[in-house]
């Protein structure tokens, strides 16, 4: 059985690595304790049951989190799973909502081949100089409709001086790929719906990017 004392800056720096990891464990809040890795590494955690499962939370380690800080999250995470809410469930739900990352690759990968050589390369030229550097981890639900806006300043990447043509270009595949997004199921609508092209004067420097909103933002 885990011998239990209340965790405290002194007990949690004095603590020595061994062959083994262990783990000391707060008699405050139910399940709270600290864990010495073989490495030296240490880091706080709760262990708790939820729907017939042990699972074990990492909170963060020393000494990024204190004692005091750490014992007050567990007591949240504690109110949490009273209110059966599973807080480590639902970060693993998270880590497998698509991102814009995974829609391009699958976008890439199941509907640029279908094109011909030339408009494939375009495409993935564009998505992945112009659009993944700003979206790459944002969810694909959460992108605000109309989430477009038009800049003077580029991308490092892009051209010195964009025309409205290439604007309109980025402008369709957008509309396209989440077209397909909202056919794959990976959100209701289209957020680029709303596109309409520019008139194309060659001469005119212009390029349309990626806003940084998504639909928990305000627009600007």
């Amino acid at each position: 059985m885990h011998s239990r004392q209340r965790l405290a800056e002194k007990i949690t720096r004095d603590a020595m690595s061994t062959v083994r990891q262990y783990q000391l464990f707060d008699n405050v809040v139910p399940g709270f304790a600290l864990v010495i890795y073989k490495s030296g590494t240490k880091a706080f955690n709760v262990s708790y049951r939820f729907n017939d499962r042990q699972r074990r939370y990492t909170i963060g380690q020393l000494p990024a989190w204190s004692v005091v800080a750490a014992r007050e999250r567990a007591k949240a995470i504690r109110r949490e799973i009273e209110m059966e809410y599973d807080p480590l469930g639902n970060c693993e739900a998270e880590r497998v909502v698509p991102r814009i990352s995974d829609l391009i690759d699958r976008y890439i990968d199941e509907h640029l081949p279908k094109l011909a050589a030339r408009n494939r390369s375009d495409q993935s030229s564009m998505l992945t100089k112009l659009v993944l550097p700003q979206w790459r981890n944002r969810l694909v639900r959460e992108m605000a409709a109309g989430c477009y806006r038009p800049a003077k300043k580029l991308l490092r990447r892009s051209a010195p001086c964009p025309t409205p043509i290439r604007a309109n270009r980025l402008g369709e595949i957008l509309r396209k790929m989440f077209n397909l997004a909202v056919q794959w199921k990976l959100r209701s609508d289209n957020p680029a719906q709303g596109f309409h092209k520019r008139p194309e004067n060659a001469r005119e420097c212009f390029m349309p990017l990626p806003c940084n909103h998504s639909a928990r933002s305000p627009e600007t």
